[in-house]
């Protein structure tokens, strides 16, 4: 993946996310990143809110990770001032979610500026943008290819394909090693509470993001057993 990185965060999932990136070998790839407390943005004038200190490095890719619901109003400026080709906007808190998200939408759109917003981010699977799809090989919807012990009917390996951008689906395979595929429903129960540990989505009765999440390395990891 040859594309430039900036990374717009505030909170746990910015963090967890960028270390990933960092530690996955892609720490080159990031050109940017900055924690965007701004917490309220003027409608008539935005610009005026930019803080002072963001830096505006030449990037292709902004990644939005848990920034406050009204600070959403500044990414098209800030896609714009540092010439991003596309955005990447997770959605893991409904409390989160850019108050203006449609105008933002229209406001990238102005700019010729792709928009994809994912809930939660670890659904991606491809992109309508070639930036977004370039990230998407390496991070998103996860895949594995599993080596099991046909006599012992454990798994032997696992081979992380493509990693959720958190990096929970590499965190829970490594865990995974020794452990029986026969029982269907311990083998569920085992995955989905080590993804819970990692995982940092919401959960909620009204929108379980974390469970769905869950449910996606779940199938994954499925399909990959024989």
């Amino acid at each position: 993946m040859n594309t430039r990185i900036y990374i717009l965060y505030h909170g746990s999932l910015g963090e967890l996310v960028t270390e990933h990136l960092v530690s996955s070998g892609f720490a080159d790839r990031i050109v940017g990143i900055y924690d965007l407390k701004v917490a309220a943005v003027s409608l008539d004038d935005p610009a005026r809110d930019l803080p002072q200190d963001l830096p505006l490095c030449p990037c292709d890719l902004i990644l939005v990770l848990g920034i406050l619901p009204k600070a959403g109003d500044l990414v098209p400026l800030i896609a714009e001032k540092t010439g991003a080709r596309a955005v990447l906007w997770a959605l893991e808190d409904p409390n989160l979610i850019p108050e203006g998200r449609y105008s933002i939408e229209q406001e990238l759109e102005k700019r010729g500026i792709a928009i994809a917003f994912m809930e939660p981010l670890c659904t991606l699977e491809t992109g309508e943008h070639e930036e977004i799809q370039q990230f998407a090989k390496s991070f998103g919807k996860p895949r594995f290819a599993v080596r099991v012990n046909p006599k012992q009917q454990v798994i032997e390996h696992i081979n992380v394909l493509r990693d959720t951008p958190c990096g929970s689906a590499s965190k829970i395979a490594a865990k995974l090693i020794g452990t029986s595929y026969v029982d269907q429903q311990a083998f569920d129960e085992k995955v989905l509470q080590l993804h819970d540990n990692e995982c940092v989505a919401y959960m909620g009765p009204e929108r379980p993001i974390m469970q769905q999440a869950g449910r996606l390395v779940l199938e994954a990891l499925k399909k990959a057993l024989p």
